[in-house]
């Protein structure tokens, strides 16, 4: 009979030499039922609760292809830890006809099941206390003021100090009283992120051995992280020289170990000492810190209130600094203009791109482009031909004949009738049972509510006419009120106006002179909302 061996064991702090000394238990045992090893198979430093072990996988593979009749392991325990996949592996395995063999476990024997059953409940049971025991240990450290392992930025591990103790990094502290003076003093977590990465600092976990890297470099959520729970570098209450131990824990997945999800403690579970050989910000720059959290905070919940979902109320940020950032698009490739410096806008797309993305280098001046947006909005909003052919178009629109639609006034008077009649039947008991009739007075209410609302804002023509007449006087009030807001330095709604003037500006450049075009109809938009209707129309829009 064919078989494979396989092997594994759980932590790094395990022997390699483990491997060996398995695979020479497991051949021994094949020998012994007269078996031939045709493959091996072995996973380091894995948990047996998890199915997520490549070697493991490997060899079910190989199972399922029939390259082998028997799996044979020193025990059970080395193949599973967990009833969860244990019991419909061995399931699977008997329908593939593959038999598992070990010194306490031959599926061959009618008694395999039993025996299989009360093993890897066994198993299970001790990797469970195995974490009990590690946790009780870890909380006897703690109560006696030793380090209970962990790593955090800014501090030497006691394992690597050299004196047995967590020590302070002092190049590492000083990033670390950094991050907390630049976010007291305004700066966003990202911002933060951005500059470190700029000047190249390393980032938390650059210099630990891990077999894979998430980033390569500082992210906000590194930062800001999670105050409720302690997570993220402002957050970490070592730095204020108080050591918090269990704060919180960590729950398995029943069905796969690889996969946790973390759970608060009581704040009576807590484990807190004062340190202050591990201090490395004020407690005065640690409350500056937390007054703009809770301010921050306080902040996103008004917004979430007002109707915001939260991923759009976190964005508490001090927005665009410029008059028409956001608002320049590109002619040639469509991205977004940004500021180059203060001074200057250019091409995201050619910028970031390169000429393969983007064409256009030309160089905006950021003054020069906001003199002609605002000057372009004056002109048009008083541009007499424009407020005639807006007139014209409303006039037209007005003339043009419409689908005859029902009689509004007869049907409301009819649904009125119907409403009356079928309320007086229910009230005199006849149809009190009736969920038909029930359905049809709620649906003639609706219609009469449409109807009734639909009446009340149809706008007389003699009404447009009046609204027409005064176009002119309240487009030129418009803009003035557009200069009142800039005189007032209030940019978040100057830049709404100019939205809402020429919409999102076009900039096409050549050799000779750089365009600049608001969006088609927007000016005619502006207008009829500056008289006080509306209206939708297609109007002038074009070169401002």
């Amino acid at each position: 009979m064919r078989a494979a061996i396989y092997a594994r064991y759980s932590t790094d702090m395990q022997r390699e030499q483990s491997i060996e000394d398995q695979f020479r238990v497991a051949v021994r045992i094949a020998e012994r039922h007269g078996f031939t090893v045709v493959a091996k198979f072995a996973d380091q430093a894995i948990s047996g609760g998890t199915t997520q072990r490549p070697e493991y996988q490997k060899m079910l593979t190989a199972a399922r292809r029939h390259e082998f009749n028997a799996i044979v392991a020193e025990d059970t325990s080395r193949l599973w830890r967990n009833l969860a996949e244990q019991s419909p592996r061995l399931a699977e395995l008997s329908d593939l006809g593959v038999h598992v063999v070990t010194h306490d476990l031959d599926t061959r024997h009618e008694s395999a099941e039993i025996m299989g059953a009360v093993g890897g409940a066994m198993a299970s049971a001790y990797r469970k206390e195995i974490g009990r025991r590690v946790r009780r240990g870890l909380e006897g450290l703690a109560r006696n003021g030793k380090s209970a392992g962990g790593r955090s930025y800014g501090y030497i591990p006691a394992a690597q100090s050299g004196t047995g103790q967590i020590e302070v990094d002092r190049e590492q502290a000083a990033i670390v009283r950094r991050i907390f003076d630049m976010y007291a003093d305004g700066y966003s977590p990202r911002g933060i992120a951005e500059k470190l990465n700029a000047e190249r600092v390393p980032s938390p976990g650059a210099r630990w051995n891990r077999d894979s890297r998430r980033k390569s470099g500082w992210v906000a959520s590194v930062i800001h992280g999670n105050p409720t729970r302690g997570l993220g570098i402002l957050n970490n209450d070592t730095y204020r020289g108080v050591v918090l131990w269990n704060r919180s824990r960590w729950i398995r997945s029943a069905s796969d170990s690889s996969r946790r999800r973390q759970v608060q403690n009581p704040k009576s579970e807590w484990i807190t000492r004062q340190d202050e050989r591990l201090r490395i910000v004020s407690d005065e720059t640690w409350q500056r810190v937390k007054a703009r959290q809770a301010d921050q905070a306080h902040r996103i919940g008004e917004r979430v209130k007002a109707g915001m979902t939260k991923a759009h109320a976190s964005r508490t940020g001090a927005g665009p600094k410029f008059l028409l950032s956001s608002l320049l698009r590109c002619g040639e490739c469509g991205s977004s203009l940004a500021i180059a410096g203060r001074d200057v806008y250019c091409c995201s797309g050619h910028t970031n791109g390169g000429p393969s993305l983007c064409k256009s280098d030309a160089l905006l001046g950021r003054q020069v482009a906001e003199t002609e947006v605002l000057k372009g909005i004056k002109r048009q909003m008083r541009d007499p031909a424009i407020i005639k052919e807006i007139c014209a178009q409303v006039r037209a629109a007005l003339r043009a004949p419409k689908p005859k639609a029902p009689d509004g006034a007869a049907r409301i008077a009819q649904l009125k009738v119907e409403i009356g009649n079928i309320a007086d039947a229910i009230a005199s008991g006849a149809l009190r049972a009736s969920p038909t009739m029930a359905s049809r007075l709620a649906a003639a209410e609706a219609e009469l509510e449409r109807l009734e609302t639909a009446a009340r804002q149809t706008v007389p023509q003699a009404d447009v006419t009046a609204l027409l007449a005064g176009l002119e006087t309240r487009a030129l009030r418009a803009v003035d009120t557009l200069e009142e807001t800039l005189a007032a330095g209030d940019i978040v709604r100057a830049r709404q106006e100019i939205r809402d003037h020429v919409g999102v500006v076009t900039v096409e450049a050549d050799e000779r002179e750089i365009r600049l075009y608001g969006e088609q109809g927007q000016i005619a938009a502006a207008l009829l909302r500056a008289a006080g209707s509306r209206a939708s129309l297609c109007g002038s829009g074009g070169r401002i």
